[in-house]
Formats: structure tokens, sequence, C-alpha cells
């Protein structure tokens, strides 16, 4: 068994911000979840500072030594929300009891830079695969923590995965800062992406070709600001996605055993896209008004998912075809069992299943 070493300190708030500051600190590591923290959380947890009690130990990773510069780079594991709070602070950003920072008097400021936040710090590299294992370890009994928070950290070398976040909006391979220094950067995205990987997105994103899905997938018509800070897109993503291979199936179960069987390449990835890129351009050309019954999670599942299945038998660039759909899909009176698998279970099989075989019968005629 692999001993991990650590040391248990604190450090003085003010000195843990210039640490951000000068870079020596980074806040954003690929493994860490999305920030979703509402404004009610982060005021609460400064009052805790500002009164002077303890919180929770912040995990920290040493990283590694820049020798030419003579300064270690750190990364934060588990404390994120919390700095982010902290920052959002004193930056004038967040106000608590109707204050801002810049408002406190100067003793106040004084005690909120001298408070000891209480560190845990592992001896440990930024790209060890052992910190996502940890942050998982840390967060499991966590409530703020999201099935698909933890999964996205526990399978961040599967290729499945990374496909899943890159047409998803929930990949960010824009170059870094031109300034920027390269052990930060390499902290900030994901070590596991292959190079091989992101010179394939770079070619997608040019040429244009998971546009329109990604639009769907960020659209406010189907999810909120905060769920897709939450990731619930790419849950959503991996079930299309698993759905359109292997057919339907309780709730997210196929996504995570997609996620280990294709974790070194996933060589669908071409024709799967092109599938969903179809579909998608198919189901914006329908123009659903944002209070369609086909923008709820449910519905849209079942009635893309079908898009998905017989896209290739449909001229999406046919007028004439695209408006028969339309005219079809706007006239359509779902019945009493297709309602209900709609509203209860909706992502067990058998609701999956009911919902499918209906949406099969509505199109049947003229597709086939």
């Amino acid at each position: 068994m692999k001993t991990i070493d650590y040391k248990i300190r604190s450090v003085q708030l003010l000195n843990y911000m210039n640490d951000i500051e000068s870079g020596r600190l980074v806040t954003n590591p690929f493994f860490q979840r999305n920030l979703v923290w509402r404004d009610l959380h982060k005021q609460e947890f400064i009052k805790t500072i500002l009164l002077g009690y303890p919180f929770p130990h912040v995990f920290l990773s040493k990283g590694k030594i820049d020798l030419d510069k003579k300064i270690s780079i750190a990364s934060i594991v588990d404390g994120q929300q919390r700095t982010n709070a902290i920052m959002e602070f004193i930056s004038g950003k967040l106000s608590v009891n109707n204050r801002k920072f810049s408002e406190l008097t100067d003793e106040e400021k004084q005690d909120f830079y001298k408070y000891e936040i209480p560190v845990i710090e592992l001896d440990l590299t930024n790209d060890d695969q052992i910190i996502a294992d940890i942050f998982q370890r840390i967060n499991r009994t966590s409530n703020s923590l999201t099935m698909i928070d933890r999964k996205s950290s526990e399978f961040s070398a599967s290729e499945f995965m990374h496909f899943s976040e890159f047409i998803s909006g929930q990949m960010d391979l824009s170059s870094a800062e031109d300034d920027e220094d390269e052990e930060i950067t390499n902290i900030r995205n994901n070590p596991y992406i292959k190079d091989s990987f992101k010179d394939w997105a770079k070619a997608v994103d040019k040429n244009k070709k998971a546009k329109e899905f990604r639009q769907l997938m960020t659209s406010q018509n189907l999810f909120s600001i905060n769920e897709i800070a939450k990731k619930t897109n790419l849950q959503y993503t991996l079930n299309i996605i698993s759905t359109t291979i292997g057919g339907f199936f309780n709730r997210n179960e196929l996504s995570w055993t997609y996620a280990e069987q294709y974790n070194e390449s996933f060589d669908l990835k071409d024709k799967l896209l092109e599938r969903l890129e179809k579909s998608a351009i198919l189901f914006n050309k329908l123009k659903f008004k944002k209070s369609s019954l086909w923008y709820r999670k449910a519905n849209f599942f079942s009635l893309f998912v079908y898009f998905c299945r017989v896209i290739n038998k449909i001229d999406i660039n046919y007028d004439g075809k695209v408006n028969e759909i339309k005219i079809i899909i706007d006239s359509v009176e779902l019945s009493d069992d297709y309602k209900n698998a709609a509203k209860e279970g909706v992502n067990n099989k058998k609701e999956r299943e009911i919902r499918d075989i209906e949406i099969q019968n509505i199109f049947e005629k003229i597709i086939n």
C-alpha cells in the first residue's frame, strides 16, 4: 500500500491569497467541479471567518518544484468554492450583511486577513492520478457533490468521457494566455486528454461539426445556468450517446460501462458525432417554441434519441420532409401512457421504452 506524505498546518488568509495572485496556488485544476455555490452559501461561509470560527481543512497538493524559478506551484484539491467565496468578498463582488470588504473597518480587515486557514498539504504532484481519487473520496459523502461530479473525476482519463464533455460544452480546449506559466496551464487542463484527441476536437471546432448539438446542450430552453454549472447537461449527453450506441437502460448505468469500455480510445466518435449533429440540425429546424413540451427533458430525450436512430433515412436539407415532420409533431395527441412515462420514473428503462414506442408509431408512416 502506497503511503502518502502530508502535513497539517495553517496558512494566514493574506498569505493564502497572495499565493493565488502570484500563481503559486492554482484554484481550478482539471478535476475540480464547476462553481455552483449560491450567494447565500458564500455569505454564510464568509460570516464564519468574520466571527473567527473554524472551518474544515482545505486540501492542497504541493506540486512540482520549478528549479529555474525556485518555486513550487500547488493546486487546490478540496476547498475551491470556499476559496472562490473569499476572493469574491475581497474583490467587492460579494456583500455580507449588506457590507462589502472595502466597507469594513481597518480592524475588521486586519482580523480577516489574519484568519488562519487550516490546510492539509499532500506531497503529490498535480498530475498524479491519486489526487483525483482523493478528491472523490473527500466528497463521496457530500450532498453538494453530484454523481456526475464524481464520475467525471473518476473517468478523467476516459476518451468516451472526453468526447461527451467536448460536445456538451463542458471542455475548454482554448489556448492559454501568452503570459501564463506553462505549469499552471498543465494543472488547469486535464493531463489525461491525449494530444490526438485535442487535435481531433480542434478540427471538429474549426469545421463546426459539433456546433448545433453543443448549442442544444447549452441552451437555456433545456438547461438552466445552474444545471449547466452542475454538469447536468453532461450527464444528459452521456445518456443520449449511450442509448444511441446500446439501446435503453436504467438511469445512467450504461454510460459508466461505456466510460470504462472506451477508456483508451473511442473509435465511434466520428460516426456518432455525425448522427448527433444531423439530429440537432433537424430538431432546430422544427423551431419549437421555448414553452414546447419537446423542450421538457424526458420528451426531448425520447425524440432526440429517435432522431439519432433514424436520421440517415431523413434528408434534413429537404424542407418538404422537415415540414412534414413539423406538421405531424405539432398536431400529435400523446397518450396517457406516454404522459405518465414522461412524469414518473422518467429515467427508468421501462418508461423510456414506452415513450420510444409511441414516438415510433407517430412517425412510422413518413419515416421507414
